[in-house]
């Protein structure tokens, strides 16, 4: 383990946007929500909520989706991909926990939801899968700092029961991904036509799958850069083959939903929340999936970026669309986030980032950086998702 860490100044931007927020959070917990929120009655949940939870916790879906390729479907040319969809994962999870403790305003409070029985209802299940799932990628990560630590003997009890847990991990995911949906299909009478849908709950879950190739493939450009390597474009080009077709296919999906439905009549009739349809659709769904099928775009660095930040782009704004654009409220009642608001998420999300990127400096997170052994030795239990594979051996599991 490499704890010599130089900062650069990327990361003392990030510290001074850390500290923004932390000053504006210290504001919030003061004085009140009201002191850095403009959201009210007509908008109770705002950008906190758009952003901070439903598109972090799709962005989330990164860990469960990469893992499912690589664990459930053997697809082992994406393991290196691995290690950094979970740190991610657990990263985009913890941000929008921190994100929820700012807006409720009683962070003290939040493990209330584990002991206040409330089966029927979504936003218990949202809370306890999503509690469950951070669990997990919390012991799947942690295997990491094991294997550099050398103990041997808690790494092969990890191990013995990390395919179960790994299992747990993709269902728990499916499930809360999905329920974020079901959440805003309890009020049609609040949501524009455009955005509601009795599939929303389809909705979420495949723009989630849809979300997660594209910031793997985004992360590992942007760290091959930082960090010096030279990335596996034959790789990124197959992963983007799969995300167009996940692209493509939510395109139809969100369209027909829309047909089907007879809302076509809205998204033609002009205005403003028109407008935002048809550029999340074309876009965010459009664009991208045209670039993703042609062959030089696969191949290029500069154009696989371009097409994964427009997919998380179209991402964030239909989350955006369904949770705050898209509210059906009366002409006077108005809501525009505050500073104070996008301060404390740009902290929280700067926060993010820094952590990762001191992570993936002092712990072998990406294969790349990590020289193999001359003598490679077999560990006990199964190889499981934060093992480097081997060269040779495509998903094989490496020993220390």
């Amino acid at each position: 383990m490499n704890w010599r860490l130089r900062l650069t100044w990327w990361d003392l931007t990030l510290l001074a946007v850390m500290a923004i927020g932390v000053v504006l959070a210290v504001v919030r917990y003061a004085g009140g929500i009201a002191t850095v929120a403009n959201i009210n009655n007509a908008y109770p949940w705002g950008w906190w909520v758009g952003y901070g939870i439903m598109t972090m916790i799709a962005a989330g879906g990164v860990g469960f989706t990469i893992t499912l390729l690589v664990e459930v479907f053997g697809v082992h040319r994406f393991h290196p991909l691995l290690r950094p969809a979970v740190l991610m994962a657990l990263l985009c999870y913890s941000g929008a926990i921190v994100m929820l403790m700012v807006e409720l305003g009683r962070p003290w409070m939040v493990w209330m939801i584990l002991v206040s029985w409330a089966p029927t209802a979504a936003l218990y299940e949202v809370g306890w899968c999503a509690f469950l799932y951070l669990s997990v990628l919390a012991f799947e990560f942690a295997q990491v700092p094991l294997e550099e630590l050398g103990w041997g003997r808690v790494l092969r009890i990890t191990r013995m029961i990390y395919m179960p847990l790994m299992l747990l991990g993709v269902t728990l995911s499916h499930l809360h991904q999905s329920s974020l949906g079901t959440l805003m299909t309890l009020i049609p009478h609040k949501i524009n036509v455009l955005w509601w849908s009795e599939q929303l709950p389809l909705l979420y879950l495949f723009s989630a799958m849809m979300a997660g190739p594209a910031l793997a493939i985004l992360e590992y450009l942007a760290a091959a850069r930082w960090l010096g390597f030279e990335p596996r474009m034959e790789m990124l080009a197959s992963l983007a083959r799969i995300e167009a077709w996940l692209v493509g296919l939510f395109l139809a999906f969100q369209v027909g939903d829309l047909v089907s439905r007879g809302a076509v009549g809205a998204a033609l009739s002009g205005g403003w929340l028109a407008l935002s349809f048809w550029v999340e659709i074309g876009l965010g769904l459009l664009l991208p999936f045209v670039l993703l099928i042609l062959p030089e775009v696969r191949q290029s660095r500069g154009g696989l970026a371009t097409a994964s930040a427009l997919v998380l782009f179209g991402l964030l704004l239909h989350r955006l669309n369904v949770t705050v654009i898209g509210l059906r409220v009366r002409h006077w009642e108005t809501y525009i986030p505050s500073l104070g608001e996008i301060g404390i998420t740009l902290g929280i999300t700067a926060g993010a980032m820094f952590v990762f990127g001191v992570l993936v400096r002092i712990l072998p997170i990406h294969e790349e950086l990590t020289p193999a052994p001359a003598s490679p030795r077999r560990a006990a239990g199964p190889a499981g998702v934060l093992r480097g594979a081997r060269r040779d051996c495509g998903g094989i599991g490496r020993g220390r």
